[in-house]
């Protein structure tokens, strides 16, 4: 019996203030610049400051924000603000909702003319067994996010263990326990007392099929030299092992002073921030071909040329032995009943092009448009204009860069939009009569395959109820593998989709598949324009600090804005502080 807590994770979080220098001089001196050294320190402990949640003043964001958005809100306003928020995602629901709850007249403003979420997007009502769904966005949330578990429980959006290990056919569901988490500083906040939760354990059934060979995965744990040796390298130790030593050796205890580990991790961004990771592999003394076979089995090798801050990220939170969480029924729930406690606040087929300062404050102007996000479109009436006090930019930065700023943003902002890296990552879904993975010895639920053909990750779902069949994410891919998805057809998708899970299971694949498929781009997607803004070696020090600055009246939001990218908590984390930054003004 293991009690589920949320602790102190050392991940990346919320949004980075990048602090002004002052210099005394006198009327003949002329003040003398810090060296770029100084500049990146400052710089590093700010990010470090950051990625603990830590303020200026000592305080734990995470615990501010849980006790905002879940437990007390914003407090009542005696002088109500017109606030448009641009974007109704996770991010700009959440501010939208706090500062309406506080009394606030707020509009949101969605591109989208079928729906809200962003980049959380179920799949519902398109398979032959109506009782399915499928994930075209984030389909998981870690143990080590309590804001998005806490606002799941709070709108009684049902959530339970999604399996990112396999288990056994017959393991029983197992539904969420409280959320409790521990701070820094010795506090402790829960919205429900502690309890126990048995979790099944891995079957470890799911194949790895790499260099014209598959495996078991507990075989492979028996025997990983077997494997290894495909790909001409002596490695003794399974491949999520070796990574453990690899990013272990940089990692600062989370049982230390909570200054001590923003000293630590100073050092670690101020280190490592230019690395990507592939030169933080190869210093830490690995060949390239153990580079290479490690990077294969653990869905590294399209992303070795990023920054391996990121990396670190993923490597903390994507581990066997983490506890993940879904929703049932899909995590566009959570959306949806943001969006349904809003009301007529939420305006869809509205997008933005161009915002404005006035005199009296912001101005939005939109179109509507024809197609829908997944065909061509073009603008067509109504174009309208929106009048309000402040506004909140919760919009990817890639979408951002088609829109007209007046007067332009500041040049950091600019660059900021510019130049930061949003990677590709696309699915590939398809409809199966019966779980037929789930029958037989070697029968196993949920966890992923990985295989080295283009389908390169295959996801098999946790949980179904009320239906005999599922739906496989049979082609998971990042970067420049997912680049190469983003240039076949639909029709192509899917036949390549089958073709990487035929050569895995055999012709069953053909008799159960049912004829529907579908696939997400989001390099593709009309409103996103990319997947997660997953930064390359540098682009910490030189853009993050920007994203967030308020420029006039104009807030940012978005999981961009915060050191979790492409997780839903950063998005919340985003969304809590914009809304506090209004209401506080």
């Amino acid at each position: 019996m293991a009690e589920i807590v949320i602790g102190r994770r050392t991940l990346l979080s919320t949004a980075l203030a990048a602090g002004a220098i002052a210099a005394t001089t006198t009327a003949c001196q002329t003040p003398m610049a810090r060296p770029d050294s100084d500049r990146a320190l400052d710089r590093s402990r700010a990010l470090a400051q950051e990625m603990l949640r830590v303020d200026d003043n000592g305080n734990d964001l995470t615990l501010t924000s849980l006790r905002t958005l879940i437990d007390t809100g914003l407090p009542k306003t005696a002088a109500p603000k017109r606030v448009i928020v641009v974007g109704a995602g996770p991010a700009g629901l959440t501010a939208a909702t706090l500062l309406a709850d506080a009394g606030h007249r707020v509009t949101v403003l969605e591109a989208n003319g079928s729906r809200t979420g962003g980049r959380v997007k179920t799949f519902r009502g398109i398979f032959t067994d109506p009782a399915l769904y499928a994930e075209a966005g984030a389909m998981r949330l870690p143990s080590s996010h309590p804001l998005v578990l806490a606002l799941a429980d709070k709108l009684g959006v049902r959530r339970r263990q999604f399996h990112n290990v396999d288990v056994l056919p017959d393991a029983p569901t197992v539904q969420a326990t409280p959320v409790v988490y521990r701070s820094f500083s010795g506090e402790q906040w829960s919205n429900g007392p502690a309890a126990d939760c048995d979790l099944p354990p891995g079957a470890n059934r799911t194949l790895i099929m790499v260099n014209g060979s598959a495996v078991r995965r507990a075989d492979y744990a028996a025997n990983p030299g077997r494997v290894h040796s495909g790909f001409g390298v002596t490695l003794a130790s399974p491949s999520r092992i070796a990574l453990d030593q690899a990013m272990s050796r940089t990692a600062v205890p989370d049982d230390l002073p909570i200054e001590r580990r923003i000293d630590g991790w100073t050092k670690v961004f101020n280190t490592y921030e230019d690395y990507s990771t592939h030169r933080y592999l190869t210093e830490q003394g690995w060949s390239p071909r153990q580079v290479e076979a490690v990077g294969t089995l653990e869905n590294l090798t399209s992303r070795l040329h990023y920054g391996v801050i990121s990396a670190l990220v993923d490597h903390a939170l994507i581990r066997p032995d983490a506890t993940f969480w879904e929703l049932a029924g899909g995590t566009a729930g959570l959306t949806d009943a943001l969006t349904r406690n809003l009301g007529p606040a939420v305006l869809l087929g509205k997008r933005m092009t161009r915002i404005e300062h006035t005199e009296q404050g912001v101005r939005v102007w939109t179109t509507a448009e024809s197609g829908n996000e997944r065909s061509d479109g073009a603008p067509i009436d109504p174009v309208e204009s929106f009048d309000a006090d402040y506004a909140i930019v919760a919009i990817p930065l890639t979408s951002a860069r088609f829109c007209t700023f007046d007067p332009p943003l500041s040049y950091a902002k600019r660059r900021a939009i510019v130049e930061l890296h949003h990677d590709a990552a696309t699915k590939v879904l398809l409809e199966f009569k019966t779980r037929f993975w789930e029958q037989g010895p070697n029968g196993f639920r949920g966890g992923g395959c990985v295989s080295d053909s283009p389908n390169r990750f295959m996801y098999f779902p946790s949980h179904v109820e009320g239906s005999d069949g599922g739906v496989v994410l049979a082609a998971y891919t990042w970067s420049d593998d997912a680049m190469r998805w983003d240039s076949l057809t639909e029709g192509e998708r899917i036949h390549y989709g089958l073709a990487g899970m035929r050569e895995m299971f055999g012709p069953v694949v053909d008799a159960e598949f049912t004829g529907i498929g579908i696939s997400q781009s989001w390099q593709r997607a009309r409103y996103a324009l990319g997947e997660a803004c997953i930064p390359t070696p540098g682009q910490l020090h030189e853009h993050h600090g920007a994203t967030r600055t308020v420029e006039g009246r104009l807030h940012f939001a978005g999981d961009h804005t915060s050191l979790k990218p492409a997780w839903i908590e950063g998005a919340l984390e985003s969304g809590v502080r914009t809304a506090l930054e209004i209401h506080w003004r």
